[in-house]
This record gives structure tokens, sequence and C-alpha cells, in this order.
């Protein structure tokens, strides 16, 4: 029997599941890697009323070997389950940085490419309707970002292009189904850089429909603690949540009840909180504390005093009534939003774009609002690609700040649905102690000035150590000692520094970086930045100068990857490994002198470096009567 003869067959609803509240689910995950749903005589559907394979729906697990086959099993049992118990099953994840499978290491980017493609594809051929899908798992810097990034356009202008990419790529599959961006550490200790990431891709337009936060760490965490963080993430991003991967490992009984107490109300009665998912329920067979599963609430074949107590506040009124963003646990509408970009300029015009689509539902209007402010939109000639229409608008900024676009969907039974989106506007470019002459030396502290976002990304502003007073113009990144003088530091993957250079002759450069760090691992990259995106020239690995000691300067050098082009243009440095000092960087051109050159063709044509005829506007290095000048 086919998988999606399952769907249409089973409709049986469990006897005793905790959650009797329609719109949202309390559910939770296989169990070990044989992917079991009852366990040690314990009916799953007597307790949960949703399912996310643990490992048997990651790539890895269902294509380790590239062979044209691929492992199914476990995650059909519990898609299958699901569907008898007619409760939502969730595809857990198409993109993660962690159990890929390890052939992909081994392939070039535009092979790793046509082998995403080639995952998704044969996904949604075996699971034609999903329902909820964790698009891109553990993206944050220091996290697991997928080392195969790249290959779905790697940080690109947004800094997450790639992430952009995944969702637009999943939207394309499964455009009903509920698109998750999932991550720890949401709650306490990286709750910036989450915002700051499903901020960016959901303001690139990114189909990305709800966040995910996995809640692993919230043991100890006080509920003033939860709800202050709660209000932060949605205030500043106003979407649907998904508690993903909730546990509390604890030994002490009292202390897991005590959590659980704290925490399940203000994250169940959340009205954006569509559902929440435990990780795990039995009691040594889940991976916390390296596998010894403190955190089952199931011990002994006994419920523990948190389970216990769990079954009665899912009794409660509050419990049963708390409302969901997704009505019935499915999707009906599709709102999308988009600026032309994300940062620009003060006196910029901005167009905006919204895709709008509803499943069982006809679209009456669409209004927009940039800052309070109706805009009227325009009906677009095309369709987008999963039958929605597509919206048009204009918006001017008169001056510099963050802009909020809500977009408001009305369908004809009056039903309104909401998605907010947003650009920031600055003041110009400035190149900061001038315009950076290639060749050259700059110092990696005079980025140009703008903002955050803008013309630089600090991801920690952790000020530690800091020269206080080296900027006038108060940008915010981390400036140290070191080298006897001021250097960037406490850098952290992600981040990335622009600066106007002149190139004053087109050529082969190579660079070289006084660089320094206490680690292993640290690196970064030189990019150039233009309308067309970002053209990666090197990547460059920063030695361990000393242990745990970042005063020990040293060179680095190699060279360019790509020949660069004459003119005013933006070189990006970003930090691809944390914990690099970077005190300044030199690019030389490696064309120097004039070496006999044999060239067959006419005599006193000119060629550039690549063997093309050129006329005598041309400037930079030519080639004329077989040696090399410069023009």
């Amino acid at each position: 029997m086919s998988l999606l003869a399952w769907g249409l067959l089973f409709s049986m609803t469990a006897k005793a599941q905790l959650s009797t509240n329609p719109d949202k689910f309390l559910g939770n995950i296989t169990t070990g890697w044989n992917s079991d749903m009852d366990t040690d005589g314990f009916i799953f559907a007597d307790y949960w009323n949703q399912v996310t394979p643990e490992n048997a729906t990651k790539w890895e697990s269902v294509e380790g070997n590239r062979h044209g086959t691929y492992n199914w099993g476990g995650a059909d049992k519990a898609y299958k389950y699901a569907k008898e118990h007619g409760f939502p099953f969730k595809f857990h994840t198409l993109v993660w940085g962690s159990q890929y499978p390890s052939w992909m290491n081994n392939l070039s980017t535009e092979k790793q490419y046509e082998a995403i493609v080639q995952w998704m594809d044969e996904a949604k051929k075996h699971y034609p309707n999903l329902q909820m899908i964790d698009v891109v798992n553990e993206a944050v810097s220091g996290h697991a970002p997928a080392p195969y990034k790249e290959a779905l356009g790697g940080d690109g202008k947004t800094g997450y292009d790639w992430i952009i990419k995944a969702f637009e790529m999943a939207h394309e599959r499964w455009p009903d189904a509920i698109l998750i961006y999932n991550d720890y550490n949401t709650y306490q200790w990286n709750t910036d850089q989450f915002i700051n990431l499903v901020k960016t891709i959901r303001d690139a337009g990114a189909p990305v429909d709800a966040y995910g936060c996995q809640a692993h760490d919230l043991g100890g965490c006080s509920a003033s603690t939860l709800k202050a963080s709660l209000k932060k993430i949605q205030d500043a991003l106003k979407m649907p949540m998904y508690v993903t991967e909730y546990d509390i490992a604890s030994q002490n009984d009292n202390e897991q009840l005590r959590d659980y107490k704290a925490q399940i109300p203000l994250l169940w009665e959340a009205d954006y909180c569509a559902g929440v998912t435990l990780w795990g329920w039995i009691y040594g067979k889940t991976w916390t504390d390296n596998g010894k599963g403190y955190s089952g609430i199931i011990k002994n074949k006994k419920e523990r005093p948190a389970l216990e107590w769990l079954r009665e506040y899912m009794q409660s009124d509050a419990a049963k009534t708390a409302k969901s963003p997704f009505p019935g646990m499915v999707k009906e509408a599709s709102v999308y939003v988009k600026a032309g970009e994300i940062s620009v300029g003060k006196g910029t015009l901005v167009p905006i774009t919204i895709d709008a689509s509803l499943k069982t539902k006809t679209i009456e209007s669409v209004a927009i609002y940039v800052n309070d402010e109706e805009i009227i939109p325009r009906t677009a000639e095309t369709r987008s690609a999963n039958g929605g229409q597509t919206y048009l608008a204009e918006y001017t900024p008169t001056g510099k700040g963050d802009y909020t676009i809500k977009t408001v969907v009305t369908a004809t039974d009056g039903t309104k649905y909401e998605r907010y989106s947003g650009f920031t506007v600055y003041g110009p470019r400035e190149p900061y102690n001038g315009v950076k002459q290639i060749p050259g030396i700059f110092e990696a502290e005079d980025f140009d000035s703008g903002a955050e976002g803008y013309t630089f990304h600090d991801s920690d502003n952790i000020n530690e150590g800091d020269v206080k007073n080296y900027r006038k113009d108060g940008e915010g990144v981390d400036f140290v000692k070191g080298n006897g003088g001021t250097v960037i530091g406490y850098t952290a993957q992600g981040e990335w520094l622009d600066y106007t250079v002149n190139v004053s002759q087109a050529g082969e450069y190579e660079y070289e970086a006084t660089v320094s760090s206490g680690n292993d691992g640290a690196a970064f990259s030189l990019s150039m930045v233009n309308d067309n995106g970002v053209t990666l020239l090197a990547k460059v690995k920063v030695p361990k100068t000393g242990d745990n000691d970042w005063s020990k300067y040293k060179t680095v050098k190699g060279k360019l990857d790509k020949p660069l082009e004459a003119g005013e243009q933006i070189l990006r440095l970003t930090i691809d490994g944390a914990y690099a000092n970077i005190d300044k960087i030199e690019i030389k051109n490696t064309e120097t002198g004039i070496n006999a050159v044999t060239i067959d063709g006419e005599q006193d044509a000119v060629y550039n470096l690549a063997g093309q005829k050129v006329n005598s506007r041309y400037k930079g290095i030519v080639i004329q009567n077989g040696k090399k000048i410069i023009k």
C-alpha cells in the first residue's frame, strides 16, 4: 500500500492522548535507532499526538551509501503510525551540518548541489504531502552550519543566502507544508544570533513559516527568564513558534517537576506557539547525558512526577483552549514578503514583492503597510509557482532606521492573515580613513562606516578589552590591542567587514595577512561584492600562533583565486572560523615587471591577460608585441 493511501485510509484518534486541544499538539520522538513508537509496553498514542523521527529522516540515515537506494524503513514506521492515529508527522531535517552523508565531502560544489536536489526530490517522491518540515537545522554561528553550504549559494549578500535557497527549494516541493527553521540555545545563550538569522531570511523573502526552538537549554531556567526571552524573540519576529525538542535532563524528580511546572504553561499558552514536542519519554533511552537519558519521564515503567503533572495540566481549561497560529494544525495561508534589499541607503526606492496564496479559501484583498503607512499594491501579471498571486509595491524611505512591512491578507470569509518583514535604511557608505588602494596595505579595523548589516556584521559585541575610542564613528565591532596597535578580535564565525577599495590595474594578485590565534580552526575569506553577488577570492587559514595566546602574530600568504578588475569596488572579509585576530592585509600585484610573452596574432595588436584582443581605451596590464606593459 502506498504512503498516500495510508494517509487517506486511517483517521483514528487515540483514546487517551494528553492533549485534547484541537489546534496544537503535544508530541514526542521515536525511540532508538529502530524508530520504535510503542515502547516498553507503553503506547505512544496514549500520550502523544505528534511524532518526529529522531534520526530516521536525516539525510545520513536515508542515503548513507550513494548507490541509488534509500532507506525509509524507520521513517515509514513513524509516518504510518501517525497516519493511523490521525496526528501530525514532522520531517526532521532536510539540510544540516551533522548527520549528512560523508560522501558529500568528496564531491565538487556543482555535484553537491545535484546531490541536494536529488535528496529533496526523493523525499518529495516518497512523502508528497508532508505537513511539517525542519528545513534547515542549527545554522547559527558556532552550531552546525552545513559544510556544503557553498553548493546552495554560500553566505551571499545576506549572510544566509544558502538557507534562503534551501527554503525556496523546499517550498517548491511542499507548498502546503509548514516550513521551519530549527536551532538550539535559543532561549538563553544564542538568542540574539537566532533572532538575527531568522529575521534576515524572513526579510529576504525566504518562505519560512515558523521558527523552532529546541529548548534543550531550559534546565533550571526560571519562569521570569523564559518569559522575557519568549517576548524578546516574538516581538522581533512576529511569527509562529514551535517548541521542537523540549527536555529536562535531571535524575532528581523534584527538579524536573519544578521546571515542567514553571515552563510548560508559558510555552503552551503562548498564542503564537503551534505545538510542543518533547525529545524522548523513556528514561535511559534519550540522547541526553551521554545517552544515560535522564530526561525521560517514564522510569522503571512508572510515570515520573513531571509526567503526572503534565497529564493534569493538559486537562485544564487553559491548556484545552490555548490558541494556535495554525488552527487545526495545518497551514492555510502562505504569505511571503520581500523588499528589494534588506539594507538600503537613504532615499533609495525600495520595491516590495508579496507572494500570497490560500490553501482552501479565496483571497479578497491584500493590504501593505510600511511603518503603519498604507501602500497600495498592484497585482502582477504572473502568478507565483504554487498557484498564489504576486503583488508589487514601492516605497521610498525618507530617513534612516528600521522599517517594518506588515502585510494583511483577507479571505472572502473575513479571515485575516498577517506577515511581517522589513528593511533597514542607512546613511551613505563612507570609507574609513579613505578608499583602500590595491595594490597596497590596509588595516583590518578600517572597514567602511555605515551600520550593522550594511557595511559590517558583528554577531557578539563582546567588547572585552576593546579599544573604545579607536573609531570616531562608534561602529560596534570588537577592537583589541595587539601587534603594537589596534586589531580586530573576538571574531565569530559569520561576521564580516566591508572595505571600499580601488584596484589601480586589473590582473593577478596575492595577499599577505598579519594574524594571530590562540585556537585551532581560525579562518577567514576575502571576496568582492557587487550587484551580481559575492565572488570568492581566497580562503585563508589562520595558524595557531600560541596556546590560548593571541599576542604572537604571523603573516600568512597566498594567491587570490581570481583576477581583479580595475576600479572602485567592495572587498569583504568574512570570518569562517572563530577566534582570529586580524591586524592588516597587504594585496600585491603578481604581474609586475615586463616579461617576454609570445602571442600569435597581428603585429602591434593589444591583448588582455586572458588573451582577448582589446582596444586602445582598455586600462591595466596588456600584452603588446609579446611583452607585458601597463596602460
